[in-house]
């Protein structure tokens, strides 16, 4: 990674990071596992009525990032509501905090291969457990397979830069996924000073 500072790099991984993991809550997931301030009066998409107090459970567990707390509540959700895929997303990321790397591939894969919500996340986490493992190919194949299914998704665009540019060291094609995302959403001020970084250094 001799090509951008350590600096610059860090804040790149953990922007990579940092992505709307459900329109239920206002957080997102970071580096370190926190999720920041849960907004309490977010439409709980695909939660049913029943489910909500779980759910605040575990979003509370999150917070306090006790991630075997969180497993437990999940799964226990998830053996009573199996079809809500947030829960099964949601599960995915937690496995991969706590250091279960194989059952959170194989959560996130079995999401990614349904029909239901949150899919976009899905790719999104399992394509970061790739990249942090070396399986840049994997990722890159992850990334591309979303954004053609969500071309309208800055985050994807952004997450795939990232790994053009900082794994890769491809920055041509970091730069067109800087400026794809830039075009979904120009009112990202540090994206902005990424593209034209690359543009001076392209």
């Amino acid at each position: 990674m001799n090509f951008i500072n350590q600096s610059r790099a860090r804040s790149l991984i953990l922007l990579s990071l940092v992505v709307v993991f459900l329109s239920a809550c206002g957080s997102a997931p970071t580096q370190d596992g926190s999720y920041g301030i849960v907004n309490r009066n977010a439409r709980l998409v695909d939660i049913p009525d029943a489910a909500r107090s779980e759910y605040q459970n575990v979003l509370k567990a999150i917070n306090n990032k006790n991630w075997s707390e969180t497993q437990t509540l999940l799964e226990s959700m998830q053996s009573k509501y199996p079809s809500l895929m947030s829960i099964n997303t949601m599960l995915g990321w937690t496995y991969w905090q706590a250091g279960k790397t194989k059952q959170a591939e194989t959560e996130l894969l079995a999401v990614t291969e349904s029909k239901g919500l949150y899919k976009s996340e899905a790719y999104n986490y399992l394509a970061i457990i790739y990249r942090e493992q070396g399986e840049f190919v994997k990722a890159e194949k992850l990334y591309l397979q979303a954004i053609k299914i969500w071309p309208g998704d800055p985050v994807l665009h952004k997450n795939l830069g990232i790994l053009y540019e900082l794994y890769l060291g491809r920055l041509n094609d970091a730069l067109s996924s800087y400026k794809q995302a830039q075009a979904i959403n120009d009112k990202d001020k540090v994206l902005n000073t990424w593209v034209k970084d690359l543009e001076r250094r392209t």
